[in-house]
């Protein structure tokens, strides 16, 4: 079995997932494996992978390339902000934060690292947090979570892994 079908299912707490998807950004490991973990900022007291989990797992295989877009398209709309907080010297902004116009500028700024399956769930389909190591910011990343293809919150990578921030996006649908 290659690895792009031996990784597309979830198969514990923690393993790895093959997104083709992300092929063309940074990526450290080899055949586009990116590590997944199930239960956020819970994962401890997580002691199985639960259907939702599982349908959120299918639905970004199904739907990953959208997904990718749809996180790209948020970052550049909130990317100014981020660069605002930063506020890098030019010599500096121009290596670690330039301007970012097209989504694919991102490509040499970002790497995927982890894929979270959080223990919250809408619609019957988890929530998925995405961790990235980011240029400008070494030690705290960036992190996107997600419903499906619905982008909830960009932050650092602390917002890919954070149960409330998808708690409060489903107290905020009601």
């Amino acid at each position: 079995m290659d690895n792009e079908n031996q990784h597309r299912e979830l198969h514990g707490i923690d393993g790895e997932i093959y997104l083709s998807s992300w092929n063309e950004f940074e990526n450290k490991k080899s055949d586009f494996l990116f590590e997944y973990s199930i239960g956020g900022d819970s994962t401890l007291e997580t002691e199985k992978i639960e259907i939702y989990q599982h349908k959120a797992n299918e639905y970004l295989i199904k739907n990953e390339e959208e997904i990718k877009n749809e996180m790209l398209n948020a970052l550049v709309i909130k990317y100014p902000e981020i660069q605002d907080i930063y506020d890098y010297e030019p010599n500096e902004k121009e290596e670690l934060m330039p301007d970012v116009i097209d989504p694919n500028d991102f490509k040499n700024l970002i790497e995927l690292i982890r894929i979270h399956f959080m223990n919250v769930k809408k619609d019957d389909i988890g929530y998925i947090g995405f961790e990235f190591n980011c240029k400008w910011d070494i030690e705290h990343g960036l992190g996107i979570m997600t419903h499906k293809n619905r982008i909830i919150k960009i932050g650092g990578a602390d917002t890919s892994f954070m149960e409330w921030i998808a708690e409060e996006d489903l107290l905020s649908e009601k």
